[in-house]
């Protein structure tokens, strides 16, 4: 039996704040990659297909194509998903808002900034 959508959600926030901190932008994307589906795949009976990510109710990572520098903040990307917008950083810092502007998640970086340090 598949947990809820936000029964697994917390538990992927649970285990993102349980891994070492992120050194790079390119480590905290995939710890977001890999957690998420790992969560997706032990808590679900969804196959990973993201063509049916629209319907399946399977929670996917963003893409790449969903990347967008933020203007004035070099060393800051945002990453849009369905009801997100994650904020990851150069030195791997990383904050989850909902789109509705509530803030979710947030973890510095390997050097112990956050995303507002910087």
């Amino acid at each position: 039996m598949s947990q809820s959508k936000r029964d697994r959600l917390a538990e992927f926030f649970r285990r993102l704040t349980v891994l070492p901190r992120a050194k790079s932008f390119e480590d905290a994307w995939s710890q977001i990659y890999q957690t998420l589906n790992a969560v997706e795949d032990e808590l679900t009976a969804i196959p990973f297909d993201p063509s049916n990510w629209q319907s399946d109710g399977r929670m996917y990572p963003p893409q790449a194509d969903n990347i967008h520098s933020m203007p004035g903040r070099p060393g800051l990307k945002r990453v849009r998903t369905l009801g997100h917008n994650i904020f990851i950083a150069a030195n791997g810092a990383m904050h989850f808002r909902m789109l509705g502007g509530s803030d979710v998640f947030s973890k510095p970086g390997a050097d112990g900034k956050g995303i507002a340090d910087l």
